[in-house]
């Protein structure tokens, strides 16, 4: 059974930027004041540019479903590209929770504007249940095939959109009719070198930018997926970028920086800019198109996610049924069925305990993440460096400018920030020296590593079968 080739350019569109445009990190950049939009502006020239021109190459070299995973083994072998693959499925078996637990908070939100005192967002028996009934929402269409679930996914990317426009225009019409909320002055622009929390912040602020290699891991599902995954990271590049900076800079100007959080960001200038105006039903309004747009999010990581055991499956490093194809949807329905128990058991251990606070639980979820996810990041620019010499052997495409000066250096700034983006995730600010937040995060990365190397070495083919 082949996967069936049903994304177009604007599913790819749409796809890329559901996944990559997160609301909940222009609220969290926004709680960092000022200097944010300097640290977005670095974060773009360091990992968003060198992130786009790579992927975009070499996804018009290869156009393999798998992505990230086919371009490592090609570059360092078996071994590595098994790695880069685990890795990059693993750390979304944290990051829907994660996603989700900020959904049942806008969720929690509507509910609490209904009927105030509730304070559902600090329940974490409303936020786990509401978290999983979605979850397991999203596994269904998923199982369902990309033909059937793609309008939850294009319904998310264009309710992701709406929340954030009007909370520019809103952020406009604050700076006109209103005083500034915050100081943009040159030094309260520039971030603060001591403060830990600020520089673990940049690695979050990849972490937000990074996703434009999602589409190119299910290219076995684009039609004619050379020219139109290139396509689609030039046009959703651009306004990704924009929308994040623009977005953050409307919150400040909107409402001081002591009020901001990570869950209020977005809602907040919304109720307040709006009701000046007669209009506060508005953030109701966005905070239900806010967890719509969050489904939609999950919906497209989820479906990129299982496509990665599946091609793993099939090269026999997962048992084989995970490289199985259902006969009738079309699907990759064991890497989905297992991705969906894992994720649901890794929900239920970060909200497990008394005493872990639902913003705790995830904290503890985005820092698994971005430790996670980011290795393959390594090799994904480390990938792009070693097939420079099969430039002049592969088909026509996008390049890279620059020639193998451009290359060189989109690969060691992406190489360099991909770096500085782990060790910052390691040692998190928001740890606060709990030894039980570092056991759970970093150690819960170290125990899925040290997992997957496990079947690894166990359906690794013997030497002389792999000579």
């Amino acid at each position: 059974m082949q996967l069936q080739r049903s994304l177009r350019l604007g599913d790819c569109v749409l796809m890329i930027l559901v996944a990559v445009v997160g609301l909940r990190w222009i609220a969290a950049a926004a709680a960092g004041g000022p200097s944010s939009l300097t640290l977005w502006l670095l974060a773009m020239l360091l990992f968003f540019i060198p992130e786009g021109l790579v992927v975009a190459e070499l996804a018009a070299r290869y156009p393999e479903e798998g992505g990230v995973y086919v371009w490592s083994k090609r570059a360092l072998g078996e071994f590595h590209g098994f790695v880069c693959g685990w890795c990059y499925w693993v750390n979304n078996l944290f990051y829907f929770p994660s996603l989700l637990i900020f959904v049942s908070a806008n969720v929690a939100f509507v509910f609490n504007g209904l009927r105030p005192g509730l304070a559902l967002e600090e329940d974490k028996l409303f936020v786990t249940s509401l978290t999983l009934g979605i979850l397991w929402l999203v596994a269904l269409f998923n199982f369902l095939g990309m033909r059937s679930g793609r309008w939850l996914q294009n319904l998310g990317g264009i309710a992701n959109w709406i929340p954030v426009l009007l909370l520019i225009l809103l952020g406009g019409l604050a700076w006109w009719f209103f005083e500034v909320a915050n100081s943009f002055a040159w030094p309260n622009l520039i971030p603060s070198l001591a403060d830990p929390g600020r520089l673990s912040f940049f690695a979050e602020m990849c972490f937000a930018f990074a996703g434009l290699e999602l589409i190119a891991v299910m290219a076995g599902e684009v039609e004619n997926p050379r020219r139109t995954i290139t396509r689609a990271i030039a046009i959703s590049g651009v306004a990704i970028a924009g929308v994040y900076v623009l977005g953050t800079a409307a919150i400040l100007v909107s409402v001081p920086q002591a009020e901001v959080t990570t869950v209020n960001g977005i809602l907040l200038p919304t109720q307040r800019v709006a009701g000046s105006f007669g209009l506060g039903g508005l953030a109701l309004v966005s905070a239900c198109l806010i967890a719509v747009a969050g489904c939609g999010g999950t919906m497209a990581w989820f479906a990129g996610a299982s496509r990665m055991p599946y091609v793993v499956g099939v090269d026999r490093y997962l048992p084989a049924a995970f490289g199985k194809v259902h006969p009738r949807r079309g699907t990759p329905h064991v890497a989905i069925f297992v991705q969906t128990a894992l994720a649901t058991l890794f929900t239920l251990i970060a909200t497990a305990g008394s005493g872990t606070r639902v913003d705790t639980a995830y904290n503890i979820l985005v820092d698994m993440c971005l430790i996670l996810y980011f290795i393959p990041f390594l090799y994904l620019f480390v990938a792009v460096l070693r097939l420079r010499k099969e430039r002049s052997s592969s088909p026509a495409g996008f390049r890279i400018p620059g020639g193998r000066l451009g290359t060189w250096a989109a690969g060691g700034l992406g190489l360099l920030s991909t770096a500085l983006a782990i060790w910052m995730a390691v040692v998190p600010a928001n740890a606060g020296g709990d030894p039980a937040y570092l056991v759970k995060s970093l150690g819960g990365c170290l125990f899925m590593i040290g997992l997957g190397l496990v079947f690894y070495f166990k359906n690794r083919p013997p030497r002389r079968a792999m000579s």
